[in-house]
């Protein structure tokens, strides 16, 4: 990706969950994606609320948060509340500007349409939830071990 000229689609395509799509795919998702600036302190998504949108961090830092609980930090290159785009269920943790930030906002709804023309991108998004779902699985199993 390192060849393309538009910062978006160069962006995109280094987040791991698209880091397999073609240009064209995500050329496609590019057009569906707006650009946002966040502050220090404003949320880019907060724990319960339902989810529309996921962020693919630009520029910046942010905390994760679960209740008052600092349990991550993300930052240029990272997708956040991507589940959202697949349930529209209520959001697992509250992620807040570190820093000044620019994000790319992925609206669900318009999200739906690119993943039923780009099955590559369906498979990612599987895969890499996938992972996740392991990876907590494992350190679950190390928990009880210990």
């Amino acid at each position: 990706m390192r060849n393309v000229d538009d910062p978006k689609i160069r962006r995109l395509g280094e987040v791991a969950l698209f880091q397999h799509c073609t240009p064209k795919e995500l050329t496609r998702l590019a057009g569906i994606t707006d650009q946002a600036v966040l502050e220090t302190g404003q949320v880019l998504c907060r724990q319960g609320e339902v989810a529309t949108a996921a962020f693919v961090i630009d520029d910046g830092d942010a905390s994760v948060k679960v209740g008052e609980q600092v349990i991550g930090r993300v930052g240029a290159g990272e997708i956040v509340g991507e589940m959202g785009l697949l349930d529209y269920r209520p959001r697992s943790a509250t992620v807040v500007a570190s820093t000044p930030m620019k994000v790319y906002v992925i609206d669900a709804r318009r999200f739906e349409s690119v993943l039923e023309e780009t099955p590559t991108l369906a498979r990612n998004l599987l895969r890499e939830l996938t992972g996740r779902i392991r990876g907590l699985d494992h350190a679950r199993a190390d928990e009880a071990a210990a």
